[in-house]
C-alpha cells in the first residue's frame, strides 16, 4: 500500500472509532500502520494492546 493510501484509509478508520467514542494515541497509529506495512503481525498489535 501506498504511504499516501495508508494515511487515507488510517484517518478514515481514526474518525471512524472517534465517532463511536474511541480515541486513538500516536503510538495506536505506529502499531496499525506496522501491522498494514507487514512489520508487525495482528497478533502481535493484540498482545501488545492487552498488556497496555
Amino acid at each position: 500500500m501506498v504511504c499516501d493510501e495508508l494515511d487515507k484509509a488510517y484517518q478514515q478508520a481514526k474518525h471512524q472509532l472517534e465517532i463511536e467514542g474511541f480515541t486513538l494515541t500516536d503510538e495506536d497509529e505506529q502499531n496499525m500502520k506496522a501491522v498494514v506495512r507487514g512489520d508487525m503481525s495482528r497478533k502481535q498489535l493484540i498482545e501488545q494492546l492487552k498488556r497496555a
